[in-house]
């Protein structure tokens, strides 16, 4: 299964490193989602300004000022996550990132300055999520403490901006190695799972169970099994590029000091494929994948399925638990050779650790 999966991404890069190399592209490109997908609609509107943290070779925008939420509080999806969204090498805004949480949102307050930004989130029943960020070493690093508890995301679409990604890549805890992932957006599928307290804190068997039930990509060249007993070889980063030749940008999350995150187990990050409703976020789990079956990759036989009502999303989507989490933000431009894709992204994130 995963030689498939590294054959297929690898099949999506052909068209940028044929351009790289000064070639025509390929005439025909499958939509993220299916050749019969629809145009990704426009995200949720947020509910809160937001302000620009420079990293050198990308800016991020994030959350700033306050807001006072009416009565009743602030539903998810009109609430920014901590990083909103990204420009990198194609110059252009891209992703949308939002939080997705049980309980409403009373106060936000966020402070900018030029090379940092606190962010404190109050929701109902006491509840609270704060980030700091920071610049350091081409990476934007996030410091998170929340007590939300289960089932509460912050979810970073990278649907939006023009982007959509259909590769991406996991790399492993000592950002050494790397494996990558087809995103076609055909299903609902979690193709990376970060989960430093399933392999750091289990038993091998209950931790290659971890790996076999969340869609662990093994970045060490073994089974996913084997991967769950070497801790070192289980997933530490996940990024996501397009196949479009004329798109540059590669962006994804990484951990650092795994040590340090409390309650690793509930604070896990994974990188999905997605199917939802136009405008309709929820629907990208609350939905089952029986009800989603309407896409496909061929051109010749999307007029006789007709217009697919789901949209693709590419996610990476973080726990909100219960504890601690140091991560890292990068976003790089694509290299001349696809062999040297991942390169930058593991030397941002050892540079960081």
């Amino acid at each position: 299964m995963h030689q498939r999966t590294r054959f297929l991404s690898l099949a999506a890069g052909i068209g940028w490193v044929a351009a790289a190399a000064g070639k025509a592209p390929p005439a025909i490109h499958t939509p993220v989602g299916g050749a019969n997908a629809p145009e990704v609609s426009a995200p949720p509107k947020l509910v809160v300004q937001t302000g620009v943290l420079s990293a050198g070779g990308f800016a991020v925008k994030v959350p700033t000022g306050t807001y006072e939420a009416p009565p009743g509080g602030t539903p998810g999806y009109a609430v920014p996550g901590p990083i909103v969204a990204f420009r990198g090498a194609d110059g252009v805004w891209r992703g949308h990132g939002y939080l997705e949480t049980l309980p409403r949102l009373l106060r936000f307050a966020g402070t900018l300055t030029k090379t940092a930004v606190e962010l404190t989130y109050a929701f109902q029943g006491g509840k609270t999520y704060r980030v700091t960020l920071r610049v350091n070493k081409g990476a934007v690093l996030l410091d998170e403490r929340s007590d939300l508890g289960p089932r509460n995301l912050y979810v970073f679409d990278c649907a939006y901006g023009g982007w959509q990604p259909g590769a991406g890549f996991a790399v492993n805890r000592t950002g050494e190695r790397h494996a990558f992932v087809y995103l076609p957006c055909y299903y609902d599928k979690a193709e990376v799972t970060i989960n430093p307290g399933a392999a750091g804190m289990a038993a091998p068997a209950r931790a290659a169970k971890v790996a076999e039930t969340h869609g662990a990509v093994d970045v060490g060249g073994g089974s996913a099994g084997a991967a769950a007993r070497r801790p070192e070889d289980r997933p530490g980063a996940a990024a996501v590029v397009s196949a479009e030749p004329a798109q540059k940008d590669i962006a994804g999350f990484f951990c650092r000091d795994l040590a340090a995150w409390e309650n690793a187990d509930r604070m896990g990050v994974q990188l999905w494929q997605r199917r939802q409703l136009p405008g309709e976020p929820a629907s990208r789990h609350f939905l089952g994948p029986e009800t989603k079956s309407d896409s496909t990759p061929n051109p010749r036989t999307a007029g006789m399925l007709g217009k697919s009502l789901y949209e693709g999303h590419v996610t990476i989507e973080l726990s909100l638990g219960v504890g601690t989490r140091k991560l890292g933000f990068a976003a790089l431009a694509k290299p001349a050779r696809k062999a040297d894709l991942p390169e930058g992204f593991k030397q941002v994130m050892r540079a960081n650790r």
